[in-house]
This record gives structure tokens, C-alpha cells and sequence, in this order.
């Protein structure tokens, strides 16, 4: 897979003052995980390499998330033909089932010190569902993430100086391209993430995911992956139609400006005739 999924419950992580590191170095051991087993094993050299940390700071993470039950342990003995008897450590890391969302793996190459990627990662878990989108104060983030005021303070003023996130009225939005909305995968996610990405652009709050809206869109624009240039793509059209956007905006309102909502209200005429007619359904006296 191309992405990994990353559970929200990641918050709830009571691993001390280092839990943005351990968080990073938890979602990389997933990130190398089998995706039918959740076991991984890889090594504390390859964890070095992929997160900047030395070896010997792996392993004091590991002992944390061990301790604090983040994941699984076992460790076997091996005998090297060079380097004599070695330890091998395998990771289990329990699935997520609900509130999760996705990341893109190309964020596990993008060289962010271990407590910038930890700590995006914990913010995106405190965003509003299906946006990169944060509508709260400094103390209120801290308290939903677990860390200090003083921390979070500190570690959001680097983000914003590095451009991973910007600040917005009453909040701020995460900035950084590898956070796949979890509401849908493949096409949806690829022509949603569009969307959000021309709002971004726009300098505007991507609209939260509106199903409904969706399945409207997705009947003309199901093609992802084009360049912005094709005249089928909804990035091109958006940038057609789209000159000047209002500060607030809703799929609805693309749907609008894309010359479908005669096929939208007929989404939104058939809902409400369904609602009718199961109220009638269940008033039918038997």
C-alpha cells in the first residue's frame, strides 16, 4: 500500500515528554508493518535511517511505547556468521477499526525532525473530520493531544515557521500535502483532495466531505492523476470558473459553480422522498 492508516487514538499515547518523537518512530514501525498481519520487522538500523535518530534513542523509544502498550514486543536471537549472536526485534501494532485517516507514505520521506512529523501527526488527529482544519486555541490543542501548553506553544510556532501549517481565524490548517481525508480512498480521495487543494491555493478552508455532493461530482469527474491542464480535469475547471472564492465554501457550492445542480437537487429531491416514503412505511398499520 501506498499509505498508512494512522488511528486518532494516538492522543491518548502516555508515553512522557517525548511523545511526538514516539509517535513518529510508532507510525514509521507501521508504516513497515504487513498490512494483513500488522507485524513488522523492521530493524533498529533501518528505524535510524528512516527517522534521523540514532540507534540507541530507537531503542529507549521502543521500551516507552512497549511499556506504555502502543505496541507488541518480540524479540528473538539470532546467530551472524560476522557479528556473532543478535537480537531482532518484530512489532505487532493492533488495526484501526474507526476514526482513523490516512497518510501518504511520501511523509516518511520528507526528512521532518522526528517531533515536527510526531506532532503533525497528532494534530491532524484533532482536526475537524475529513479537513486539515483545527478551529481551536493553543491550550485547547494542547489538552486534546496531551501535551503541555508550553510544548504545544512552542512546537506549533516551528511549524508555522517551517510552513507546514498556517494560521487562520480562530485556528490553524495543516499546510503539508500527505493527509488523505478517511472518509474515502482511491478516486473519491483523489478528486476531493483536488478540491482541497485548489482551496488551499485559494487561501480558503477546504469544505468538510459531503456524500452526497460527492456522488454527484463523481459522475462527471472520475479521472485523477490529470494534469491540471486537461480541460476534463476538475482542478482545470475550478481554475476556469473559480476566480474570486468567498470565505467560506461547501461542496454544494462547487457543485453550483460546476453546472450540476440540476443533477444535485434531484439527489436531494430522491433523499427526501425516501425519508417519506419510510415514514409512511413505518405508519402502515399491519
Amino acid at each position: 500500500m501506498n499509505y498508512t492508516v494512522i488511528p486518532k487514538s494516538i492522543v491518548n499515547f502516555q508515553t512522557g515528554n517525548s511523545k511526538p518523537v514516539d509517535i513518529y518512530v510508532w507510525a514509521t514501525i507501521k508504516c513497515c508493518s504487513n498490512h494483513e498481519t500488522n507485524i513488522s520487522h523492521v530493524t533498529e538500523e533501518k528505524l535510524s535511517l528512516l527517522t534521523g535518530l540514532d540507534e540507541r534513542t530507537i531503542r529507549r523509544v521502543i521500551k516507552r511505547l512497549k511499556d506504555a502498550s502502543c505496541l507488541t514486543v518480540q524479540t528473538t536471537v539470532k546467530e551472524d556468521a560476522d557479528r556473532g549472536f543478535i537480537k531482532r526485534n518484530s512489532y505487532y501494532i493492533k488495526p484501526a477499526n474507526k476514526d482513523y485517516f490516512f497518510l501518504d507514505n511520501s511523509f516518511f520521506k520528507r526528512n521532518y525532525p522526528a517531533k515536527i512529523a510526531g506532532f503533525l501527526l497528532l494534530l491532524k488527529s484533532v482536526c475537524l473530520n475529513n479537513t486539515d482544519t483545527i478551529q481551536w486555541r493553543n491550550s485547547q490543542i494542547a489538552k486534546s493531544i496531551g501535551l503541555s501548553r508550553n510544548t504545544t506553544t512552542a512546537l506549533i510556532k516551528e511549524c508555522l515557521q517551517l510552513g507546514l501549517i498556517k494560521q487562520i481565524a480562530k485556528g490553524y490548517e495543516l499546510t503539508v500535502d500527505c493527509f488523505i481525508n478517511s472518509s474515502v480512498k482511491k478516486t473519491n480521495a483523489g478528486i476531493y483532495k483536488e478540491i482541497c487543494d485548489f482551496c488551499k491555493v485559494k487561501g480558503i478552508t477546504a469544505p468538510k466531505w459531503d456524500k452526497r455532493a460527492m456522488s454527484v461530482l463523481l459522475t462527471k469527474y472520475n479521472a485523477i492523476g490529470l494534469s491540471r491542464t486537461e480541460p476534463i480535469s476538475i482542478t482545470y475547471q475550478l481554475d476556469k470558473r473559480c476566480k474570486n472564492l468567498p470565505e467560506k465554501v461547501s461542496l454544494p457550492y462547487f457543485i453550483k459553480i460546476l453546472d450540476m445542480q440540476e443533477q444535485y437537487n434531484a439527489v436531494i429531491e430522491q433523499v427526501e422522498q425516501n425519508k417519506l416514503d419510510k415514514e409512511e412505511f413505518r405508519g402502515f398499520a399491519f
